[in-house]
């Protein structure tokens, strides 16, 4: 049997090439593999459209059906892809009735008795796919019944016909690695991985509980390796692989197990991973920086006490302090993620938050690029919350309508202004993208230090740039950084030493000086100098305090203890 396998593309607000380029769907890549070494008769087309125009999404689906002429369509469908998947369903529907229509994914397997009732002539594949679906096409080849295959929702006798849920996969060693091949193109750079499924966590605003159902299953280091070192045979282009496992490092012993299997057969690539501020470790830091490890992206939403107890996520300042105190002393990078207007947020809370990540700036430069709104999806808690209160139903999914945030419409506190505002009030303060504007330079001016130390050039350049449109002398600062790295040998690049970093750092100030009519330079400048080295003597404190720290990382499936001999003040 030939079977067409498609993302369809997401709304127009999400859209973005970085994602398109940096991510494709594994569950895909996954599925195909399966099938083809269980059922090797069977023939596949994949593609991801994940960050396409609509029309561009229509029009390659449409030529795929008539060139490949499938018997079985896959949709992979999430919830902020589902409109375009409902066009796609229903257009294949009507033009190709002899192509039977299967879906998989997040959104109906949380929906789907709601989504069958809407599509009668669609099976959804529950939960996790692979044998479910390679059973499924099996009985379509065979033309036996498809009742007992388990983890199945379709229309029979007028109703909705559900099969039960299919047990989780529990060796993961025992599933064919997936096809990256036919997602990464020649040229790619970056590829994925997942080392793990599921996460034992409750946040309100995550969904994965619906797929998981908090249970944790590791795959071996060894067996991570093997597929590392196939995939970078296959793709040679790659020079950084994602992992996107929905929880990495909560086991330590794993953790450590790949990270001495990717260094004892000398592999040599560069990882990113997201991950929790909790559990972590220095011993885990550093094999994760010995292996190649170059960034961590970790969640922290919100700063605010009262925002981080209600979402329930698990982690407090004191999380965030310790691991960004163990991420300071590698050369790995870090990434912090936050949400505004979650349960619970308020004017205060946004202070906090700010407070907070401005502290944490100081310990580590973090990047902030990543800046949300709270948004509901169907299976989570948020979603019970508003729902409750009457504002939005189960109907809304069936509607073209983008998925809601977490507003007065929706159940929430607040409007969809008042949380914009907030988002920008956050990214003013902390975000990059923001530093080179007057108030945001005002704001974020002590942080300059701490920004050069933790970048390269790629990032230094887009400062560049940044400024140079700011101050309107692109020129004058590219000559300075020219100047200043002329004097760096060529196997220092892309790091600077801190003698280009100083100088640097002066030229820019002076520019930003004269940008923002400070009159008396001389005397900003020492201003500066002395705040930084008055924050030096604080960091050092802070470190010291830092230090004594006693933390059990040794848990297994998220069973964490976590214990602090102190209290961290803020730096002020």
């Amino acid at each position: 049997m030939k079977n067409l396998l498609c993302r369809t593309t997401i709304e127009d607000a999400h859209r973005s090439e970085d994602n398109h380029d940096s991510h494709y769907p594994l569950g895909l890549a996954y599925l195909q593999s399966y099938v083809e070494q269980q059922s090797p008769q069977h023939e596949f087309e994949n593609l991801y459209l994940n960050n396409v125009p609509y029309e561009q999404c229509f029009s390659e689906i449409k030529e795929s059906l008539e060139r490949f002429q499938p018997d079985v369509l896959g949709v992979s469908l999430m919830t902020h892809s589902r409109v375009s998947a409902y066009r796609i369903i229903e257009y294949v529907h009507e033009t190709y009735p002899n192509i039977k229509i299967v879906t998989g994914g997040m959104h109906v397997t949380v929906m789907w008795k709601q989504f069958v009732e809407k599509y009668p002539y669609v099976i959804v594949v529950q939960g996790e796919g692979e044998v479910t679906f390679n059973e499924l096409i099996s009985c379509f080849e065979s033309g036996e019944s498809h009742e007992d295959v388990l983890g199945l929702a379709y229309w029979k006798d007028n109703k909705v016909k559900f099969t039960g849920g299919r047990p989780l996969i529990k060796d993961l060693d025992m599933l064919p690695f997936p096809r990256h091949d036919i997602f990464l193109y020649e040229g790619k750079t970056m590829a994925n991985l997942l080392t793990s499924r599921g996460c034992p966590y409750k946040c309100n605003f995550c969904v994965l509980d619906a797929m998981s159902r908090r249970k944790v299953r590791f795959r071996s280091g060894e067996n991570i390796a093997d597929e590392v070192e196939q995939l970078l045979e296959q793709c040679p282009t790659v020079d950084t692989i994602w992992i996107h496992d929905d929880a990495f490092m909560i086991n330590k012993k794993r953790t450590i197990e790949f990270c001495d299997a990717i260094i004892e057969r000398g592999i040599k690539t560069k990882f990113v991973a997201s991950a929790r501020f909790r559990p972590i470790s220095p011993e885990v830091v550093n094999k994760m920086e010995q292996a190649g490890f170059v960034h961590v992206l970790f969640g922290l939403e919100s700063g605010a006490d009262a925002v981080q107890k209600g979402m329930k996520k698990g982690i407090t300042k004191e999380h965030a302090r310790y691991a960004l105190s163990l991420i300071a002393k590698t050369k790995i990078k870090a990434t912090a993620f936050l949400i505004s207007g979650l349960p619970g947020e308020t004017q205060e809370t946004i202070k906090e938050t700010i407070d907070f990540v401005q502290e944490l700036q100081k310990l580590h430069y973090i990047f902030y690029d990543e800046m949300g709104l709270a948004m509901i999806y169907p299976g989570t808690e948020m979603y019970t919350m508003a729902k409750a209160t009457g504002k939005i139903d189960d109907d809304y999914w069936l509607t073209d309508k983008g998925v809601p945030y977490y507003t007065t419409e929706n159940g929430g506190a607040h409007s969809y202004d008042q949380l914009f505002e907030w988002k920008e009030e956050i990214r003013q303060s902390i975000s990059l993208t923001k530093f080179f504007t007057p108030d945001g330079f005002l704001a974020q001016r002590k942080l300059m230090p701490e920004i050069l130390r933790y970048s390269d050039l790629h990032h230094l350049s887009g400062f560049l740039e940044i400024m140079g449109e700011a101050i309107n002398s692109t020129g004058l600062v590219s000559k300075i950084v020219q100047n200043a790295l002329q004097k760096e040998p060529k196997n220092m690049l892309p790091q600077i030493s801190k003698t280009t970093e100083k100088f640097i750092i002066k030229a820019l100030f002076k520019q930003y000086a004269e940008f923002f009519n400070i009159k008396e330079k001389k005397r900003f400048m020492e201003a500066y100098d002395n705040q930084v080295k008055a924050d030096n003597i604080k960091l050092k404190q802070y470190e010291e305090r830092i230090n004594s720290i006693s933390y059990d990382a040794d848990a297994d499936e998220g069973d964490i203890k976590y214990e602090s001999k102190v209290t961290l003040p803020l730096i002020q």
